[in-house]
């Protein structure tokens, strides 16, 4: 079945012969729920060889240190894993970011460069850490396609005082972003940064294709994410300098060879790994790769099965992770009103259905951090206005979920794409409650 642009067609497509309204059959309305309960299984998917890790970790008798052979070990064979770079375990995913751009401000120092490009459609933890490393973002509109920074727009941007360009891979979306790339690597001094806390796939290269060019790419291993290990962060490098960085913004004691020292040069922002956590990701990374065809796989059901919706994602582009499947809406295509009310109601009622939809973010990056609020305005970036008002994403698409679970959340959105015709008016209240 095809979700209909046209919701009227979804509705006849759905009508059966003496069956309730399709209005009636919503779950929100007292219909039956699409999605069984119990069906789904919420990510991280806990299981007894998590307890298995973290036994690990007891029976070492140390909870702590950089240098814990669980550490070293979930460094060295992540980066076997990626086949190609050096890694370093961190505190957080945002913590990464920060040693990244910190060596990048480090770096740039003698030319002055203070400067970060990046997308206006992005995380608090991602941006953030630009203003801990003492630099100034250049913020820049996104592609409706993918939700990705505009090469573009960030190549034009690019200036003197740019010291890096933030690429922010969301979703489990790809980035290749070549003319950026090349664009940034004809300057011969700015530093590439990806934030790939939700796209673990653009670090491995053991698929026969390159690396990609980047200088730092950030890994989040927290539970949402695909390591699904609580909190810690991973920072992937070929960059020697920048491995020894880590220790320069994040070591206060417990030097690498064992030395209990404290570093008289150190930033003492102490982002060292947990290790129960770096135990949970090491129990992981054997069945990463099945993890992450199980993810694609899933996808592939519900692009087919929801033809109709805006993907924001290209089901054929390689080392995709599926962190998540996004999707957005034309509210006009479907003859509701504009304004975040009509996403709002059809997120309502999937959830109402059982499905795992969320929205992700309701206004701009630099709104949720004080310290830049009310510098920019939202209306110089469309796309990411677009995006912020119409965009959801489906989460629980990772193993063991699998054709059943997607089949059903299919049902649901068709159910729901069926009754919109009757939820006309509905969507105009809602609207005229949340404006």
């Amino acid at each position: 079945m095809l979700l209909k642009d046209d919701a009227s067609s979804a509705a006849l497509a759905y009508a059966r012969p003496g069956a309730p309204s399709a209005k009636a059959q919503l779950a929100a309305f007292g219909g039956q729920r699409a999605v069984p309960e119990d069906l789904v299984v919420s990510w991280p998917a806990s299981h007894s060889g998590h307890l298995a890790a973290l036994n690990r970790v007891i029976r070492s008798g140390k909870y702590h240190r950089v240098n814990h052979p669980v550490v070293t070990a979930l460094e060295q064979d992540f980066a076997a894993w990626t086949g190609h770079w050096t890694v370093r375990a961190v505190s957080t995913g945002t913590a990464a970011i920060h040693v990244a751009l910190d060596y990048a401000r480090e770096q740039g120092a003698r030319q002055q460069a203070t400067k970060v490009i990046a997308a206006a459609l992005n995380w608090p933890g991602a941006i953030g850490p630009i203003a801990f490393a003492g630099l100034e973002p250049v913020f820049v509109d996104v592609s409706l396609a993918d939700a990705a920074i505009d090469q573009a727009a960030a190549a034009r941007a690019l200036s003197g005082d740019t010291a890096a360009v933030l690429i922010t891979h969301l979703f489990g979306n790809p980035i290749p972003a070549p003319e950026l790339r090349a664009a940034v690597r004809a300057t011969g001094r700015v530093r590439l940064v990806d934030d790939s806390a939700q796209s673990i796939a653009v670090t491995c290269s053991r698929d026969g294709g390159a690396p990609l060019d980047s200088d730092a790419l950030a890994l989040s291993g927290n539970g949402a994410k695909h390591l699904g290990a609580g909190e810690l962060g991973l920072l992937c490098t070929a960059d020697p300098g920048l491995i020894e960085h880590v220790d320069r913004v994040s070591l206060t004691s417990s030097a690498r060879n064992g030395e209990r020292v404290f570093s008289p040069m150190t930033a003492g922002y102490n982002y060292r790994p947990n290790v129960f956590s770096a135990s949970v990701a090491l129990s992981r990374l054997p069945e990463l790769d099945e993890q992450l065809a199980q993810r694609r796989q899933n996808a592939a059901v519900l692009t087919d099965r929801l033809a109709g919706l805006l993907p924001l994602y290209d089901i054929g582009r390689p080392r995709n992770s599926f962190l998540n499947v996004p999707l957005r809406i034309d509210p006009a295509r479907l003859g509701l009103p504009p304004g975040p009310a009509a996403r709002d109601l059809i997120v309502e009622l999937l959830q109402a259905e059982g499905v795992p939809v969320w929205v992700w973010l309701r206004k701009p990056v630099w709104e949720h951090l004080p310290f830049w609020r009310d510098r920019w305005s939202l209306a110089d970036f469309p796309n990411t206005r677009t995006l912020l008002d119409t965009m959801f994403y489906l989460s629980e698409v990772a193993p063991p979920n699998d054709d059943t679970a997607m089949h059903a959340y299919a049902d649901a959105f068709e159910k729901v794409w069926s009754a919109l015709p009757e939820l006309r008016a509905e969507a105009a209240r809602h609207g005229t409650a949340t404006n």
